[in-house]
């Protein structure tokens, strides 16, 4: 008895095809948003002042070079947005050519008080032969200015939001000063308070002079 025929599979009808299409996409999408989302570290906390003002430029903030602090050798550069305007990104080799004292601080330190004045009188006897550059850790930009107001501290800082630049500095706490001379050369670091002894070693140290 002869074989009847089977009818041959018909084809998936249009709209499922596309209904896979589509799923294929959303999913696409999704684990795109995912990878971006895991990469720059969430939503709203991965605001660089706190208050939900975006990061700018975020891929060249944080540290620039492989290299970790050591005296004698350069320097790492690192970029960062500036406390007063953080559209700004201000960079440690923006400084080339002057002597820069790299002072990590926050509001909430008391040694990081005693110490600015210090500074600020070395800065108005030096004038352009030294920059002191404060780098606020792991506060919001209201706490990271307001500690330079309160002080009169008018030389450039800049937010150190997410501790990346602190992590790469091996920052070991608050305050941390780090003396690089006029051609990117690290030449002192102090954990704690600088006293104005101290200032006036690590300065001279630094290729710059300065009798407090």
């Amino acid at each position: 008895m002869p074989e009847t025929p089977q009818p041959a599979a018909s084809p998936a009808p249009a709209r499922t095809i596309a209904g896979y299409a589509v799923l294929a996409l959303a999913f696409v999408a999704a684990l795109a948003v995912g990878v971006y989302l895991f990469a720059s570290g969430g939503g709203d906390d991965a605001s660089p002042v706190g208050d939900g003002t975006p990061l700018p430029g975020a891929a060249d903030i944080g540290p620039l070079d492989p290299n970790r602090p050591e005296i004698g050798k350069p320097a790492p550069n690192f970029a960062l947005p500036d406390v007063r305007d953080t559209s700004v990104i201000r960079q440690l080799a923006d400084y080339r050519g002057q002597a820069v004292v790299i002072n990590w601080y926050a509001s909430w330190c008391g040694p990081c008080k005693a110490e600015i004045p210090d500074f600020l009188k070395a800065q108005e006897a030096l004038g352009e032969q030294v920059v002191f550059l404060g780098v606020n850790y792991l506060e919001p930009r209201d706490r990271a200015l307001g500690i330079l107001e309160e002080l009169g501290a008018d030389y450039p800082a800049v937010l150190d939001s997410r501790g990346a630049v602190a992590e790469h500095y091996r920052v070991p706490g608050m305050p941390s000063t780090f003396f690089v001379d006029k051609d990117g050369i690290l030449r002192a670091m102090k954990a704690g308070r600088v006293s104005e002894e101290e200032l006036a070693r690590f300065l001279i140290e630094a290729g710059v002079p300065y009798t407090p």
